[in-house]
C-alpha cells in the first residue's frame, strides 16, 4: 500500500514538473503567435534592427546604440481613437468614408465603360511604424525617441520562392504616430500582464496542492 502511495506521489510530482516547465514555453510561443500587429519573430526583429541601423547611418547618426524599439502595423484606414473629441472622430470617420466612396465610384465607372476590365482595388501597402530610442555609446546620453516608416514589399519569383525587401520611406513625427500607437501598445501590455498574472496564480495553486498532497501522504 505504501509503495502504491509513493508511486502516486512521484507521478504527481513528475506531472507537476512537466506543467511548470512546459507552461512558460507554451505561453512564450502563444505570445509570438498572438502579436499580429507587431513584428515579433527573430527574423523580423533582425530586419527591424538592420532597418533602424541603416536609417541611423543614412542620417549621419553614427555611434548611436538602439536601446528600445517598438513596431506597429499601420492600419489600412485611419485609426480612430475612442478617447478623441467627438469633432475629431467625425473628421477621421469622414476621411475613411470618402476613401471608400472613391473606390466605389471607380468600380462603378470601370464596370459601366468596359465589359472586359474589372475594377481592381488598390493594393494595401504593407506599412509599419518603427519607434525607437538610441543612446550615445561614449557618453551614455539618451536621445529623444524617433519614428520612421518602413514598407515591406514581397515579390513572387516562382511558386516556392519570394523576394522580401524592406524599404525606409522616411522619418515621421514621433508624437503624432504615438498618438494612435500608444493605446494599442498599452492595451497589448495590459493583456499580456493579465495573462501572466493568471498563469502565476495557477502555478501558485498547483504548488499549494502538491504541498498539501505531500503533507497528507506523510
Amino acid at each position: 500500500m505504501g509503495t502504491n502511495n509513493n508511486g502516486m506521489i512521484i507521478l504527481i510530482i513528475i506531472i507537476a514538473l512537466v506543467i511548470l516547465v512546459g507552461l512558460p514555453i507554451y505561453i512564450k510561443k502563444k505570445r509570438i503567435k498572438d502579436k499580429k500587429a507587431i513584428i515579433s519573430s527573430r527574423k523580423n526583429k533582425d530586419e527591424v534592427w538592420k532597418s533602424v541601423k541603416k536609417y541611423l547611418k543614412d542620417s549621419n547618426q553614427y555611434g548611436n546604440e538602439i536601446i528600445d524599439s517598438y513596431v506597429a502595423k499601420r492600419p489600412a484606414l485611419d485609426y480612430i481613437d475612442p478617447n478623441l473629441a467627438p469633432c475629431e472622430k467625425r473628421k477621421l470617420s469622414y476621411v475613411n468614408k470618402i476613401r471608400e466612396y472613391q473606390y466605389k465610384i471607380a468600380r462603378k465607372q470601370i464596370n459601366q465603360n468596359t465589359s472586359n476590365t474589372k475594377f481592381v482595388r488598390p493594393p494595401i501597402r504593407d506599412l509599419y511604424v518603427v519607434c525607437f530610442t538610441t543612446k550615445n555609446t561614449k557618453t551614455n546620453e539618451i536621445y529623444p525617441p524617433q519614428a520612421i516608416e518602413c514598407e515591406v514589399v514581397v515579390k513572387k519569383i516562382d511558386k516556392k520562392t519570394q523576394d522580401r525587401q524592406i524599404f525606409i520611406n522616411g522619418k515621421l513625427n514621433y508624437d503624432k504616430e504615438m498618438y494612435w500607437i500608444a493605446p494599442i501598445k498599452n492595451a497589448e501590455l495590459e493583456r499580456m500582464q493579465k495573462i501572466e498574472a493568471k498563469n502565476n496564480q495557477r502555478n501558485e495553486k498547483l504548488k499549494k496542492r502538491l504541498k498539501k498532497k505531500e503533507k497528507n501522504e506523510k
